[in-house]
């Protein structure tokens, strides 16, 4: 994946090369020409979408050399404030936008278009070591996580399991992750235990838990998914079974309540005076574009879902269809009825 200061460097020189071919071309007639994509375009937010998010912008960067997409991971949360503030074009969210940021959008007059992206799967992860917590029940991950748990040990959640100390890790509450994991689980966005050792990135939440047989922790799909050599996925078992995360029941929803939705949330004045904002979330809804979300370990929209969000983008249709959004709410339940 290309970095930040990769995209910077090529922006430089391929500005100044630009600049030289128009002089040269049109003896300094200063009229601009060529890719109707150039230019820059800003994504900032989710660390789940950010592998997502790179991998797209490396791709259209590949097909529209004149335009420099920089991409960076700061939270969900700390996404929305910059897209509050115009400093970017894009925001990437792991939730939906919630009520006060949509009410903080409004109030400045900044519009936006919101757009459905992939799926992914909040996976509970353990040690590979670990052979009794195979599966957990919402009611048994309630009690462990929840600000009043009294959970100490593993057999404090189940009399079954070892008596041994457990340890949580899971990212900081600026992650959509966060917020959407305390509340599914927990039923109150941040419920969530104190001795919770939160990090602000995922490996380091991977590594913990690899490195420690009596820990747990929780994660985007893609990142249990490139790690199950360090690490195992926990079953959930909403009183419909036990499901684990895979492609398959994350797609179909079955794999509930962490299914979720992620999203892309596009600046509608980037969107109708940048036309490399408009190229980008083209690509971005393309096959193309669904090859970089598979090539990242996350789940591809179905297709009628999909082609109803091509048709939501080419309206131009502002705002969020999210109010009241509940976790397990499927997509099709939102576009299939309009």
């Amino acid at each position: 994946m290309l970095s930040t200061m990769y995209w910077i460097l090529r922006t430089a020189l391929a500005s100044a090369a630009a600049g030289l071919a128009v002089a040269l071309s049109c003896g300094g007639c200063g009229i601009a020409g060529g890719n109707t994509a150039d230019g820059s375009l800003a994504i900032d937010g989710s660390t789940t979408v950010f592998p997502i998010a790179e991998a797209m912008a490396e791709d259209f960067g590949n097909d529209h050399p004149s335009a420099f997409p920089t991409v960076n991971g700061s939270g969900t949360g700390s996404g929305f404030q910059k897209f509050e503030r115009g400093e970017i074009d894009i925001a990437a969210a792991s939730r939906p936008i919630e009520p006060n940021e949509d009410a903080a959008l409004r109030a400045k007059g900044i519009e936006y278009i919101e757009i459905p992206i992939a799926y992914d799967g909040i996976s509970i992860v353990v040690n590979p070591q670990n052979s009794w917590a195979s599966s957990l029940t919402t009611a048994e991950l309630r009690k462990a996580w929840n600000t009043r748990s009294k959970v100490q040990l593993w057999s404090d959640i189940r009399s079954t399991f070892p008596k041994e100390k457990v340890s949580f890790h899971g990212p900081t509450d600026n992650h959509g992750t966060f917020e959407y994991f305390t509340t599914a689980i927990d039923g109150k966005n941040g419920d969530i235990r104190e001795d919770c050792q939160k990090d602000q990135e995922y490996p380091p939440i991977v590594q913990a838990v690899a490195g420690d047989d009596d820990a747990i922790g929780y994660v985007g799909f893609n990142y249990y998914d490139q790690n199950r050599d360090k690490v195992k996925a926990v079953a959930i078992d909403s009183g419909r079974g036990a499901i684990a995360p895979t492609s398959e029941t994350i797609a179909t929803g079955t794999y509930t309540p962490l299914s979720r939705p992620l999203f892309l949330y596009v600046s509608k004045k980037s969107y109708d005076t940048k036309p490399q904002v408009k190229a980008f979330i083209q690509f971005a809804l393309s096959t193309k574009g669904e090859n970089d979300v598979k090539e990242s370990s996350y789940v591809v929209l179905p297709k009628e879902t999909h082609d109803a969000i091509v048709k939501h983008v080419a309206i131009e249709e502002t705002g969020t269809l999210f109010s009241g959004f509940m976790p397990g709410t499927k997509l099709s339940d939102l576009y299939g009825k309009r």
